[in-house]
């Protein structure tokens, strides 16, 4: 007989991994977030590790990461020495926070880099060629940018919407 709950959980996972690849995350953060989304409880740091195959040395970091963004809660419990981790299942929340890091860690960094580059070389003759390139490249960012915002607020919107 098919153990039907672990072929569910193992397909559901991967529907999770698949789609965290898909958004351009790493294999590590893709495979603790299928684990820990697929998870009904709370789960060991060392059950975790056993699961992904990746040491504790490795995941630390990365859940210490997880946590810093409120994508997951490490605690222990009383009279064990084991750290235990629990994902929310707010999908929504998780999807904004990835965008809003995207957002922080390139597209604002790039913006504030080609106002520095444009304002520059502005004035000088010999770059006006390679600088409408970039004045190109830096209004395409800034519409990315908008978009970014405004993706980010609908999120927020939804999943307020949700949680009523």
């Amino acid at each position: 007989m098919i153990n039907t709950k672990n072929s569910l959980k193992e397909e559901f996972k991967e529907v999770i991994y698949n789609s965290c690849k898909a958004m351009g995350l790493d294999d590590l953060p893709s495979r603790l977030i299928s684990v820990l989304q697929s998870e009904t409880k709370e789960i060991s740091l060392g059950e975790l590790a056993e699961i992904t195959g990746y040491s504790l040395s490795t995941l630390s970091p990365i859940i210490r990461g997880m946590e810093d963004i409120n994508m997951v809660k490490r605690f222990k419990k009383p009279r064990s020495r084991k750290v235990y981790v629990l994902m929310d299942k707010d999908i929504i929340s998780l999807f904004k926070e990835l965008q809003k890091k995207r957002y922080d860690q390139s597209t604002k960094p790039a913006l504030k880099k080609l106002s520095t580059i444009i304002e520059k070389y502005k004035d000088m003759e010999d770059y006006q060629d390679e600088l409408e390139i970039i004045k190109d490249y830096n209004s395409q960012v800034q519409a990315i940018a908008e978009e970014s915002k405004k993706f980010i607020e609908s999120l927020e919107k939804k999943r307020d919407f949700l949680m009523k």
